[in-house]
């Protein structure tokens, strides 16, 4: 339930940012910016670690460890300023490698 309070929350402050110009605010002070600028990528860096620890799948025997290989090299690749889809094929084939060769092991 916090989860969805946060997104509620950093989703409705992101609509105000950008309606602020619109409705008059000549300019957006610089620490609105950089504070919704983390706002965004904590809510973004909670789902996506809440997700990983709690991936449940009862054909792969360590499904947790599975999506956080996968997440972390994903997240190496994005920090390397490799392009989206290449982050999100590379995270997808590792996930699979590794839930195809943890269920034949397991």
């Amino acid at each position: 339930m916090t989860t969805v309070v946060a997104l509620l929350l950093v989703g409705v402050g992101s609509v105000a940012y950008r309606l602020l110009p619109l409705l008059g605010a000549a300019r957006v002070p610089e620490a609105v910016s950089t504070a919704a600028g983390w706002a965004g990528i904590s809510v973004l860096t909670a789902v996506t670690v809440r997700g990983v620890l709690s991936h449940e799948d009862d054909s792969i025997p360590w499904a947790v460890p599975v999506a956080l290989v996968s997440v972390g090299l994903g997240l190496a690749m994005a920090v390397r300023g490799r392009p989206p889809l290449v982050v999100l094929g590379v995270g997808a084939a590792c996930y699979l490698v590794l839930a195809a060769t943890a269920g034949a092991l397991g």
